[in-house]
């Protein structure tokens, strides 16, 4: 028989060598237990700390005559090395160091590369007779210092079926992911050629600037491996700025993730095109624009990439004692690009539309990341104090927009949600991708299944319906169905509700010139006892000061203490409130709330409350 081998031996192999199975070692997959054991920790987190603690503190990769070019990343950098099974990480070179191969440089470089230099330096193509190689020898890259081995563990959380109410509606789990947090690439450039003038490797130079600038690594069209901003082929973009709840990451490291603005606008997409075609169009025209390798939405690479470029973003903290949860104040500029050609009645023109109506739908009703559905508490309910709920967000540099998606009154609502089903109509005409009746999901940018009401408010404390979430208290008798708090229509922390509540600044009445802090070329954002701290009343501006820009290094591993934010809008807002249907198997007490609260809106809800009528003309 087999010498078996005893459990403590056998728990000493190191992750890297047991079998890509449960019960040994899962790295790719993530099964917290229900109360797991003090010290728990799971099989990815435990491969990277054996990774880490065996590397050369040293750089091992050499520059003597090579010409080096420095690539700063803006947030992640994820590549896969094709070697383990079940794990994303990146190829691990000498000294245990993370590197890109130099194919993976040249590829990205002769995208770039200009045609009448394309032989001279990268050779000609394998399909020509007379193959002839190039000039430029390209010999990686790879992190400038050891700060890279901080924050390499990542998390994929899909929750799109989840948010929209697609099939079961479950969330996808977690899924752990290895990429460089904010690395400072070098890459490493040689030449045959011994005569090359100093001028010509700037050409070279600069090409290989703009190759990175469409991303670096895997999974840019989502924002990894961007390096500086986009230019040239930009279809769309927007400035904004926003605060919130920040996401953590598996070991509770907090973290600001701008992959959050994609998710929100593809969500948006499967929301807008569900409520025009059945559910296998609605998806399979999502992949084709955003990329998609399930079942439901082919294997697709997307049309359109993202970067958020220009940031301006802090880590905080806030909510009392057991309730505080990391916090972000974020500014930036939010660009789209086409990272392919069109094919098949792919039009520039018309997704730039597309793009501008997802933008307008989910600024005007909802926002970006976590807690979207509700306003940010810190700044329409101050007294709350608890766990921080809810988003804020709006424009900068509303100037700039195309006017139809700047929603500043009822009319221009209207007009945004009209435009924008005609618009993914004729996207949906254009691509051939036809169908009649609708998507059955929870969510739909559809007159006939989602209400909405709205309301003026004359400053942050005349927010009216947040007021809701939280009422009655514990003992106290319901008043009406806007007694909302732990009701199934509010939704519950593993039930994702049918309520959107928002409340969008208003510069100035019948106007589209701004005075307020919304369109300031840059945002001021905060910590106490700086120069910049944020003052006692959430909304109103700091006397001056402008934002430090935050350090290139790592974050730490716990979000800084101390309130962070943006200079909210102190004026009008145009509150809204949105109400899905219920589905066909909604259980009696449901129906019946849902019901209630329709009737109560339609009376004004006790605040002026008027229902939107935006069926298409």
């Amino acid at each position: 028989m087999p010498e078996v081998i005893p459990v403590d031996t056998a728990r000493r192999v190191p992750m890297e060598f047991r079998a890509q199975t449960p019960g040994r070692c899962q790295r790719q997959y993530i099964n917290k237990p229900k109360d797991p054991p003090p010290g728990w920790r799971s099989d990815i987190q435990a491969w990277i700390d054996e990774w880490v603690e065996r590397v050369d503190g040293r750089m091992p990769f050499g520059t003597h005559g090579l010409k080096i070019i420095e690539a700063p990343i803006d947030w992640r950098l994820i590549s896969n090395s094709g070697v383990d099974e079940g794990v994303i990480r990146p190829v691990i070179g000498a000294g245990g160091w993370p590197m890109i191969p130099g194919s993976g440089i040249k590829g990205l470089f002769r995208r770039a590369c200009p045609q009448e230099s394309l032989q001279r330096w990268c050779g000609s193509d394998c399909g020509d007779k007379n193959l002839r190689p190039g000039i430029l020898r390209f010999h990686g890259a790879w992190p400038a210092d050891a700060g890279w081995t901080a924050g390499l563990l990542d998390l994929a959380h899909p929750q799109q079926e989840w948010q929209v109410g697609i099939g079961r509606g479950k969330s996808g789990g977690a899924f752990g992911v290895v990429s460089l947090h904010k690395p400072r690439l070098m890459i490493g450039l040689s030449s045959t050629d011994p005569s090359i003038s100093e001028s010509e490797w700037q050409e070279i130079e600069t090409t290989l600037k703009t190759a990175l600038r469409q991303g670096i690594g895997g999974r840019t069209c989502v924002g990894y491996g961007s390096s500086g901003r986009l230019s040239g082929d930009v279809i769309f973009e927007c400035a904004l700025e926003g605060q919130g709840p920040a996401a953590k990451l598996l070991d509770l490291t907090p973290e600001f993730r701008p992959t959050m603005f994609r998710a929100a606008i593809r969500g948006m997409a499967l929301r807008l095109f569900g409520a025009l075609a059945d559910e296998r169009v609605a998806r399979e025209a999502v992949g084709r624009l955003f990329g998609s390798l399930s079942r439901e939405e082919g294997q697709n690479v997307g049309l359109l990439a993202t970067a958020y470029t220009d940031t301006h973003s802090e880590l905080g903290s806030s909510g009392r004692g057991s309730w505080e949860q990391p916090i972000y104040a974020t500014s930036g500029r939010l660009q789209w690009r086409c990272m392919r050609r069109c094919r098949k009645g792919e039009d520039e023109a018309l997704a730039a539309e597309l793009l501008a109506a997802l933008h307008g739908i989910t600024m005007s009703l909802g926002g970006f990341g976590k807690s979207w559905r509700r306003p940010d508490h810190r700044i329409f309910l101050p007294d709350y104090g608890k766990t921080p709920i809810g988003c804020h967000w709006q424009w900068r540099e509303p100037e700039n927009l195309p006017g139809w998606i700047d929603v500043q009154s009822s009319a221009d609502l209207i007009q945004l949600l009209q435009k924008s089903r005609n618009v993914a109509g004729r996207w949906l005409a254009a691509t051939g991708q036809r169908s009649g009746g609708s998507a059955r999901w929870r969510e739909l940018i559809d007159p006939g299944q989602m209400s909405i009401w709205i309301r003026r408010a004359k400053d942050p404390s005349d927010a009216e319906a947040v007021h809701w979430f939280h009422e009655p208290r514990e003992g106290e008798p319901r008043r009406d169905a806007r007694d909302l708090r732990k009701s199934e229509l509010a939704g519950k922390v593993n039930q994702v509700g049918l309520i959107w509540n928002r409340l969008l600044p208003l510069r100035e009445q019948g106007g589209r010139q701004s005075t307020s802090p919304v369109s300031r070329p840059a945002s001021p954002m905060s910590r106490p006892g700086g120069a910049t701290s944020r003052p006692a009343n959430p909304t109103s501006r700091p006397a001056g000061g402008a934002m430090s820009r935050p350090s290139p290094a790592r974050q730490a591993s716990s979000a800084p203490r101390g309130d962070v934010s943006i200079a909210a809008h102190a004026g009008a807002y145009l509150e809204s409130l949105v109400l899905h249907g219920c589905s066909l198997n909604a259980n009696t007490q449901l129906r019946e709330q849902h019901k209630q609260l329709v009737a109560l809106l339609d009376r004004g809800g006790g605040a002026g409350f008027t229902r939107l009528v935006w069926s298409q003309p």
